[in-house]
């Protein structure tokens, strides 16, 4: 195992407190054992990149792709059969326009080869991952220590935005099922991690003497677990939020879609900025938020992102352990602005999990814009509202709420027009999560 990974998997076991933190985080990212190179490398290239000319960024792309395609290709057992058998090889690649020539795969085309022969498995450092759980298709593929520090290069610079630096301490809402006593430290990342599925009267008991004792300015984590800790903090409305919003500057969104549901208390609750930023397990995109909220600003020098029929299309270039060469997201996606032929900024326009359901014909019908698209008078009375799939033509809309709400007023107020399908209703005490923790919209099954 490398450095790198085993001080990720290991240094928040160490015997340390927050009161080191500081110290920890005073040290810059470029001189931390592991990440060091990685880190100042995408440092340099983001700057690098921003002063580039169209055609020079074309050409830092290019030769980001070459090489990934000829390691690949030559290592890979997996992507020289299907460039044979789809008529490309790396000689074909030119220029950056040729970039199009290479095949495009996706996960159901990676789940027919064995992780080995789709992999460089004497790669040194390698870590293995998986991703895709929620979509009901994991796939695992090896992850290389350069990973990590590229990551975080780019994580900090948007990040800044809202005034964050790795000295100030984080409040984090994720998934994480291993959290100690309620409220966890994290000494690697200088942050507070909360057990999301602890009763939130004892969060808050853990958290009100932290709080008095270190600066907590931003949140992140998962918009509907953040948001669910918020209306938690204004029904309770004593110390723990006058403490919040006294140093309170932002929250980072992640994992999630930023539903306008979530975020928008969030920010009116704790009178703060929120910010989101799209990623995922296979590090091939990173995009975030700048002046608008839902434009994502690509990072280029992160991997290279385009729009092939509507779907965001992502290759990593940290990728020499499984290597993922125009991997297709699944997230259908709209270009907002390019650049020359570089895409800059996109809109998310369906998820990647598939969140849509069937009408009676079997026609798709996309959650995002039946539940959060259309005006339901429901959602000023619930919290949360899942989506489960009977079969074609017949839904169930799941809805939590702190008061009685019975299913006859639910249904009148969830507005259904002009939709083939059957609804029923059911009154839950709490959301559905995954095993990560996430509330997803869209679940596939029912305890």
């Amino acid at each position: 195992m490398s450095l790198t990974f085993f001080l990720k998997q290991n240094f928040n076991k160490l015997p340390i407190g927050p009161g080191a933190g500081k110290f920890i985080g005073a040290i810059p990212y470029s001189l931390r054992p592991g990440l060091a190179q990685s880190y100042s490398k995408a440092n340099k290239n983001i700057k690098k990149y921003s002063l580039l000319n169209q055609t020079q960024k074309q050409d830092f792309i290019f030769k980001k792709t070459k090489v990934l395609v000829d390691h690949a290709y030559s290592k890979v057992k997996f992507y020289k059969s299907y460039y044979d058998t789809n008529g490309f090889h790396p000689e074909m690649l030119k220029n950056f326009a040729d970039i199009e020539k290479i095949p495009i795969i996706d996960k159901s085309v990676l789940l027919k080869y064995s992780l080995e022969d789709r992999s460089i498995t004497n790669t040194k450092g390698l870590s293995k991952s998986n991703t895709g759980g929620s979509s009901g298709k994991p796939l695992t593929f090896y992850t290389t220590p350069a990973a990590i520090g590229h990551e975080w290069a780019h994580i900090h610079s948007f990040w800044g935005l809202l005034g964050y630096n790795p000295k100030k301490i984080l409040l984090g809402f994720g998934g994480r099922s291993n959290v100690k006593n309620i409220v966890d430290y994290d000494l690697l990342r200088n942050k507070f991690i909360v057990d999301i599925y602890a009763d939130y009267d004892e969060v808050k008991k853990k958290l009100i003497p932290i709080l008095r004792s270190h600066k907590v300015q931003f949140l992140h984590g998962y918009p509907s677990a953040i948001f669910e800790f918020a209306k938690y903090c204004e029904s309770d409305n004593g110390e723990l939020l006058k403490l919040l919003k006294q140093k309170l500057k932002g929250a980072f969104l992640s994992s999630e879609f930023p539903h306008s549901h979530y975020r928008n208390p969030i920010e009116d609750i704790f009178g703060i900025k929120t910010q989101s930023f799209y990623g995922h397990t296979e590090r091939c995109v990173m995009a975030y938020e700048k002046d608008e909220k839902f434009i994502f600003h690509i990072a280029q020098t992160y991997g290279y992102a385009e729009i092939v029929d509507n779907y965001l299309i992502g290759t990593s270039y940290n990728s020499f352990g499984t290597p993922l060469i125009r991997y297709n997201t699944n997230d259908l996606v709209e270009s907002v602005a390019t650049e020359g032929d570089i895409l800059s900024t996109f809109k998310v326009t369906k998820g990647r999990d598939g969140d849509y359901i069937l009408d009676h014909a079997h026609k798709k019908i996309s959650l995002t814009g039946l539940i959060f698209g259309r005006h339901h008078k429901l959602f000023d009375y619930v919290e949360h509202i899942q989506v489960y799939q009977d079969e074609p033509g017949l839904c169930t809309i799941l809805y939590t709420t702190n008061s009685s709400l019975d299913i006859t007023r639910a249904k009148e107020m969830f507005d259904a027009t002009n939709v083939k399908i059957d609804f029923n209703f059911i009154q839950l005490n709490e959301p559905i999560k995954s095993i990560s923790g996430k509330v997803l919209l869209k679940i596939k099954g029912r305890s």
